[in-house]
């Protein structure tokens, strides 16, 4: 047993409107030709079994232009015509070469190999029929277009339309198979590109993964051998060290999860009324512990959203700010009509550049060094804090600060806001 080989043809729903259109131009000609001619020769009597054929691939074509996805249906109606037609002829070497060479071009550029072969033996078919009916029988309907002036006629208008209906099928086919290739080109593009990112992604998430694990594994390692000798207070840092790293490598992990589960639509959202100030002060102790920040949010904005993911776009700004934002990060603020109360995490940084303002929330994107702000980490805090910002009915964006800096803003749903003081401010600042 061997393989027949395969080849992917044109796909059918590409080139189903220009295809049939000039299968129609092509019906129409040869209609319109052997009326003329009928005008001209004694040919009345056989106009109407002459065009019959051509009528039926005509009023196919109209019908297919704008519907079906099947090309072997198509071809078959084609090709069954042209049987007939050949029958309506009689024995021509010329009509029949020109009909199976019609078969072989329009068959091989939008059927697969196998369908391709089936057609073309068909049309074989066909034609061994007529030459053995017209031969070997007297049946009146076997080469019932006959007389010299009539075959000449006939054949004359068929080439004609084969030859200018092959032409044009084969320009629309090479203008196919040229956005063929232009899609291909394209669809390997976004593969490479594809492959560089999953790359760049393993490289990032090993690179993010080792340095905690390595610290784990060394107070591990330190604490396992010394506990008993080294001092209390040493012990207690090395175990606030460990803590800070696990929790760092908890929300690695989270955030790596959490992308899939959005997009999927898997992740469920447990809302709930919580004090806005009090979890950006919580977040914020954790992030920056001693460090220089401040918080400026109303003691009493009670917000509805889900809390732990709340915190989850918390951590991811603040991180972002404490590693790339300068020295004073402020985290401030205010009512967003009646139902949103927009939190602004400012810093004065570098700022990002405005070609570069909507990069940032894309996965696995990084700006370079000279850009400003994120070259490092594996590209996942930003996308995922604006996607769970929109999952809960807010926004997350970005805007430059005065006179330098960045402002990174999210919105999210107030429960009451009627009786907010505007001066009741619970300020917490580390310096």
């Amino acid at each position: 047993m061997f393989a027949v080989p395969t080849r992917a043809p044109i796909p059918y729903d590409d080139i189903r409107w220009p295809y049939n259109t000039i299968r129609a131009a092509g019906a129409l000609l040869f209609i319109v030709g052997v009326l003329s001619w009928s005008l001209s020769a004694d040919g009345e009597r056989i106009t109407l079994i002459a065009i019959l054929p051509a009528g039926m691939v005509f009023l196919d074509a109209l019908r297919r232009r704008s519907r079906g996805s099947n090309a072997l249906a198509t071809e078959i109606i084609g090709v069954t015509a042209i049987g007939l037609a050949l029958v309506l002829r009689g024995p021509s070497d010329g009509i029949h070469g020109l009909a199976i060479i019609w078969v072989l071009v329009s068959t091989s550029l939008i059927l697969p190999l196998r369908q391709a072969a089936a057609l073309v033996m068909y049309m074989i078919a066909w034609s061994v029929t007529t030459s053995v009916l017209y031969v070997s029988t007297d049946l009146t309907f076997v080469g019932i277009i006959e007389g010299s002036r009539a075959e000449a006629g006939i054949d004359r208008i068929t080439a004609i339309a084969f030859v200018v209906t092959t032409t044009v099928v084969m320009l629309g086919a090479a203008r196919a198979v040229l956005r063929s290739q232009d899609k291909h080109a394209e669809a390997l593009a976004q593969e490479r590109r594809a492959v560089e990112l999953k790359n760049e992604f393993v490289s990032m998430v090993s690179h993010e993964l080792r340095t905690p694990l390595t610290g784990l594994a060394g107070f591990t390692e330190t604490l396992a051998d010394s506990w008993s000798v080294l001092p209390p207070e040493e012990v207690d840092e090395f175990l606030r060290i460990m803590l800070r790293e696990n929790e760092h490598l908890s929300s690695l992990v989270e955030d790596i999860l959490v992308i899939p589960r959005l997009e999927a639509g898997q992740i469920r959202m447990h809302t709930e009324d919580f004090d806005l100030a009090t979890d950006v002060h919580t977040v914020a102790s954790l992030i920056f512990g001693t460090g220089a920040y401040s918080v400026a949010i109303p003691a009493n904005i009670v917000v509805r959203a889900d809390r732990t993911r709340l915190r989850q776009i918390l951590r991811n700004l603040l991180e972002n700010a404490k590693k790339y934002g300068g020295d004073e990060v402020l985290i401030e603020g205010e009512l967003s009509g009646s139902s949103l109360y927009t939190v602004v995490v400012s810093d004065n940084g570098s700022g990002i550049m405005e070609e570069d303002q909507e990069r940032i929330f894309q996965q696995f994107e990084q700006l370079s060094s000279g850009s400003a702000r994120l070259q490092q980490g594996v590209g996942l805090g930003l996308p995922i804090a604006r996607k769970l910002a929109k999952a809960m009915g807010g926004d997350l964006w970005y805007e430059d600060r005065f006179p330098v800096g960045s402002r990174f803003c999210f919105s999210v749903t107030v429960v009451d806001d009627e009786d907010t003081p505007e001066a009741e401010i619970a300020e917490h600042t580390h310096t």
